[in-house]
C-alpha cells in the first residue's frame, strides 16, 4: 500500500511536477491532478469516495502544511507544498511556448470570465479555449451531456476545475475517461484569488504556510466554520499518525497489550478495535 493511506503525495521539485504535466498533455491520455489541503484531507477520513478520488489520480500535490506533514509523518520526507493557486500561474507561463489551450470550469457567475481575462493579460499569447460556470445545483444527465460536449469542442489541452474540495475531487472523479481532455484539475480558491473575488494571502503569509489561517480569518463565517473543522481534523490525525510511528512502532509488545486490554474491558468494539489494528499494519506494526 501506499503512503498516505494509499494514496502518494508528489515528492519531487515542482519543476518536475510541471515536466509531468507537459507529458500528461502530450500523451494526450486522460489525467486528473488533485491539490490536497486541509479540507480535503479532513474529508479523507469520514469519506471513502475522496478518498478513493485521490487514489485514481495521477498527480496528488500538497497545497498545504496540514497535507505536507501528514505525508512526511507517512514516510514521504521529500514532499513539499505546491498549492494550486501558485501551480496554475506556473502552468500558464509555460503554456504560452507550449501552445496550451486553457478551460476554466467553475466559479460563481462572472469568475471564470474574470479569471481568463486577468491571466491573459499576466501572461501575454495565453489561449483561452473557453469558460463556463456551472449551475450550484444537480442538472440533468442530458445537460451534463451538454455541457461535456461543449468544453470538448473547444479542443482545451487543460481543464482547470474550480468547484471546490471536495466537490471538485469527485467531479473529476466522475468524469476521468468520459470527457476528452487530456488534464483536469481541481485548483478551487484560484479561480476567485485570480479573479479577483477574494484576496490572496500576502507572499510572506503564503511563504510561512500561514495561508490557512488568512483565509480562516478573512474568508467570512462559512469559511472560518470549515476551516475550524477541518483544522481540528487534521490536527488529531497528525497527533494518530505520529503516535502510531513513533510510540507503537517502538513498543510494539505495549501496544500488544493496551489493544488486549481494551479488547477485554469492552473499550473498543471489535470493528473499531480491527480498524485501530488495520492502522498499524500499514505502518509496519503487527500488534
Amino acid at each position: 500500500m501506499s503512503p498516505n493511506n494509499g494514496f502518494r503525495m508528489f515528492d519531487a521539485d515542482r519543476s518536475k511536477a510541471l515536466e509531468a504535466l507537459g507529458r500528461f498533455v502530450q500523451g494526450r491520455e486522460k489525467h486528473y491532478v488533485c491539490f490536497c489541503e486541509a479540507n480535503l484531507l479532513a474529508h479523507t477520513t469520514r469519506n471513502e469516495q475522496v478518498l478513493n478520488a485521490l487514489r485514481r489520480a495521477s498527480l496528488v500535490m500538497a497545497d498545504g502544511v496540514g497535507a505536507k506533514a501528514y505525508a512526511r509523518l507517512r514516510g514521504q520526507s521529500a514532499v513539499d507544498r505546491y498549492p494550486g493557486p501558485t501551480f496554475i500561474l506556473d502552468a500558464c507561463e509555460i503554456g504560452v511556448e507550449k501552445g496550451w489551450r486553457h478551460f476554466f470550469y467553475g466559479g460563481a457567475p462572472g469568475v471564470p470570465e474574470r479569471l481568463a481575462r486577468n491571466l491573459k493579460q499576466r501572461f501575454p499569447g495565453m489561449q483561452v479555449a473557453g469558460t463556463f460556470s456551472p449551475p450550484f445545483t444537480a442538472v440533468s444527465d442530458t445537460v451534463q451531456r451538454d455541457i461535456i460536449g461543449m468544453i470538448e469542442a473547444t479542443k482545451p489541452d487543460l481543464l482547470w476545475v474550480g468547484l471546490g474540495g471536495p466537490k471538485q475531487e469527485l467531479w473529476m472523479a466522475e468524469h476521468l475517461g468520459k470527457i476528452d481532455v487530456p488534464v483536469m484539475l481541481g485548483v478551487g480558491a484560484a479561480f476567485d484569488f485570480h479573479s479577483g473575488k477574494r484576496p490572496w494571502a500576502p507572499p510572506f503569509i503564503r511563504k510561512i504556510g500561514m495561508e490557512w489561517a488568512y483565509r480562516m480569518l478573512t474568508g467570512g463565517k462559512a469559511t472560518f466554520r470549515r476551516n475550524l473543522w477541518c483544522v481540528s481534523v487534521v490536527a488529531r490525525l497528525l497527533l494518530a499518525t505520529w503516535i502510531r510511528r513513533y510510540v507503537f512502532r517502538q513498543f510494539p509488545a505495549k501496544t500488544k497489550e493496551l489493544l488486549k486490554g481494551m479488547e477485554g474491558k469492552g473499550t473498543l468494539g471489535g470493528p473499531a478495535t480491527g480498524e485501530m489494528r488495520g492502522r498499524l499494519a500499514s505502518d509496519g506494526v503487527k500488534p
